[in-house]
């Protein structure tokens, strides 16, 4: 059975406009998701310490292909065409709105730092820079996406369809814990009855038994030793 993201997962994928995707969907792309932003942060990082306005420049230029191409972003591409198949996953989901305003603000940072660092202001470029590695480790690791927050509350979008989704993925998050906790207790009651046959084919079934000892003859206290 698959395992169920949690509700704050659930929410941040929601956040990023992936609510029309149900529970199994989110805890299946949970991980994949994390690909893209983990691979862009490196490479930002990696820029920056080299302070290069052409590598900056050049991931500006990724940012802006999620921006304008919700199934064209180059690493995702990268992703759907040869890493999803080392694994056997699937396809990463087409980007949605929030996420796309996401890249369209990573693209406008990263272009500032590569500028920044080309006319001199190498201050101002590592602020850029740093903005855009910040949010994306942030992202990486919770989802959380900054970009698809602002998008959301700046009003854009169906705001009134993320609130829906918002109730929606709270809810099957309910029924999910419900049934594992569920399983979870069947599993308790199984491993208890097993443990009852176990000792009644050990010292033998109570309904043998009497007040003096059982019935094969064996005195009350010496059984009472033998348990």
């Amino acid at each position: 059975m698959m395992r169920s993201c949690s509700a704050a997962t659930g929410a941040n994928l929601d956040m990023q406009g992936f609510g029309g995707l149900d529970a199994d969907a989110k805890s299946r792309y949970a991980l994949p998701l994390r690909f893209t932003p983990g691979v862009a942060t490196t490479l930002v990082a990696v820029g920056l310490v080299l302070r290069s306005p052409l590598w900056l420049g050049s991931m500006a230029f990724v940012a802006l292909s999620g921006a304008l191409v919700p199934r064209g972003m180059l690493i995702d591409l990268v992703y759907n065409v040869g890493v999803r198949h080392l694994f056997g996953g699937a396809p990463l989901p087409s980007t949605p709105k929030p996420r796309q305003f996401s890249y369209l603000i990573s693209t406008v940072w990263l272009a500032g730092s590569a500028t920044s660092f080309a006319y001199g202001l190498p201050l101002l470029g590592f602020l850029l820079g740093g903005g855009v590695v910040l949010g994306g480790t942030i992202l990486t690791t919770t989802l959380w996406c900054l970009g698809s927050w602002f998008y959301r509350r700046g009003g854009l979008g169906d705001t009134r369809q993320w609130q829906r989704d918002r109730k929606d993925s709270a809810a099957a998050w309910s029924v999910a814990v419900d049934r594992n906790r569920s399983a979870a207790d069947a599993g308790r009651h199984d491993e208890d009855d097993q443990q009852n046959e176990r000792w009644q084919r050990r010292h033998g079934s109570p309904s043998r038994w009497t007040c003096a000892g059982r019935h094969d003859g064996t005195p009350r206290d010496k059984f009472a030793n033998r348990i």
